[in-house]
C-alpha cells in the first residue's frame, strides 16, 4: 500500500467517524428538543451552569488518553452551547396546541405523524391524545380553544356526533356527513380531509379512477369519504359490499348493494376494505376469501395495522396490486396541517413522513 493510498484509507475511516458522529449529535438533539419542551412547561432557565459542568467532568472521566482532553473539552464547550442557543430559538417560537379527540387512542399514530410535520415546518407544535367519553362532547371545543389548542383532529366514534358544535363545514365534509379535522381559530369550522386523503393515496399508486368498476366493503364514515371521492373523480360504477347490503344502499342512494358473500371481485378495477375487519389485534381476519378477491385489478385496505392484511396478502399471492392505509392517513394528516397553517405544503412531506414511522417501528 502505498502513502496516498495510506492515507486515503485513514481519512476514510475519519468520515465515517463523522457520520456516526453527526447521527448521534442529531439523536442529542432531539432530547434537547423535548428538554426545551420541558422547561416552556415548568419555566426553567435555559442556562443550568451547574449542570452543563457536570456533564464536562463526566464526560472527560471517560477520555482515555490524556493528549485528546483539551480538544475534548473544545468540542463540549461547542455542543452545549449549540445545545443552549438550539433551545433559546425553540422557546423564542410561538408554541401551538393540536390534538386527536376520540374514545380510546392508545395506538393511535398521529402523534407521530404530526411530530414530524411540525420538525419539517420548523414549528413548536404539540399534539396531545384527547380522550373523551360521549357525555363530555358537549362545550369540549370552547373549553380546548380556551385552553389553547389551534386545531383537532376526530376520529371513531365522534366524526359525526361533533359537527353539532361547530359553527360551518367546508363543502366535502357537509358532503360526506363527517369531520375529521377542526380549525378552532375564527370561530369552529370542521373539514373531511379522508377525501383528499384516499384521492393522494391513490395518486401515489398510479390508480385511476376514471371510468374505473369500484367495489367498496363496508359503508361506515370511512366509506362516506372513499364513496364521495369516487364519484367526484369519474368512476364508471360503485358497488357497495356490506353484510346488511339493503341497509348500506339507505346511506348512499342511488348505488347498489351486495351481500359480501355473494361478491367477486372479477372484473372490478378497484377494490376498497374500509371496514375494520383484520386490524390488530384480529389479525387472522378478512373480509373477504382469497377466491373472491381473484380478479381484482388493484385492492386497497385502509388498516394500517398490522402493514399486510390478510386481504392484502391474499391480494399479493393473487399477484393483485395493492396497499394498505397507510398513506392515506399521512396525507389526511398532512390535509389538516395545510388547514391548520394556511399553507400548502410539499408533497413529498408525506413519503418522509411515512419513510420515519417505518424507520422507528
Amino acid at each position: 500500500m502505498t502513502a496516498a493510498d495510506s492515507l486515503d484509507a485513514i481519512r476514510k475511516g475519519i468520515d465515517e467517524v463523522d457520520e456516526a458522529i453527526t447521527r448521534l449529535l442529531e439523536k442529542r438533539m432531539d432530547y434537547v428538543r423535548e428538554v426545551a419542551a420541558y422547561k416552556r412547561q415548568t419555566g426553567m432557565p435555559i442556562h443550568d451552569p451547574a449542570r452543563e459542568q457536570k456533564i464536562l467532568e463526566r464526560i472527560l472521566s471517560r477520555v482515555e488518553n490524556p493528549e485528546y482532553r483539551e480538544a475534548v473539552t473544545t468540542v463540549y464547550d461547542a455542543i452545549l452551547k449549540a445545545s443552549r442557543e438550539f433551545q433559546t430559538r425553540l422557546l423564542q417560537r410561538p408554541s401551538y396546541k393540536y390534538g386527536l379527540i376520540g374514545k380510546k387512542l392508545s395506538h393511535s399514530l398521529s402523534p407521530k405523524i404530526h411530530a414530524f410535520f411540525f420538525r419539517e415546518m420548523g414549528i413548536e407544535g404539540h399534539y396531545d391524545l384527547i380522550e373523551v367519553r360521549p357525555e363530555e362532547l358537549h362545550g369540549l371545543l370552547e373549553r380546548l380553544r380556551v385552553q389553547g389548542y389551534q386545531g383537532v383532529n376526530v376520529t371513531i366514534p365522534y366524526k359525526k356526533d361533533i359537527m353539532a358544535g361547530l359553527d360551518s363545514l367546508s363543502d366535502e365534509a357537509v358532503r360526506i356527513g363527517a369531520v375529521n379535522t377542526i380549525c378552532l381559530r375564527d370561530g369552529l369550522k370542521g373539514y373531511n380531509t379522508d377525501y383528499d386523503g384516499f384521492g393522494m393515496a391513490l395518486e401515489a399508486c398510479a390508480v385511476r379512477t376514471e371510468g374505473a368498476r369500484c367495489a367498496v366493503l363496508g359503508s361506515g364514515g370511512a366509506a362516506r369519504a372513499v364513496v364521495a371521492y369516487l364519484e367526484d373523480h369519474g368512476a364508471s360504477s360503485i358497488l357497495l359490499v356490506s353484510r346488511d347490503p339493503d341497509r348500506a344502499v339507505q346511506k348512499f342512494p342511488g348505488l347498489e348493494g351486495l351481500s359480501i358473500d355473494a361478491f367477486r371481485a372479477t372484473g372490478y378495477d378497484l377494490v376498497i376494505n374500509t371496514t375494520p375487519v383484520g386490524m390488530y389485534p384480529d389479525v387472522d381476519q378478512s373480509p373477504l376469501r382469497k377466491d373472491q378477491l381473484d380478479g381484482a385489478g388493484f385492492v386497497m385496505d385502509l388498516i394500517y395495522n398490522p402493514e399486510k392484511t390478510v386481504l392484502l396478502r391474499f391480494a399479493e399471492e393473487l399477484g393483485i396490486r395493492h396497499d394498505n392505509g397507510l398513506y392515506m392517513l399521512v396525507a389526511q394528516a398532512f390535509r389538516a396541517e395545510e388547514i391548520w397553517q394556511g399553507r400548502t405544503l410539499d408533497r413529498d412531506l408525506i413519503k418522509k413522513a411515512i419513510e420515519a414511522i417505518r424507520g422507528n417501528a
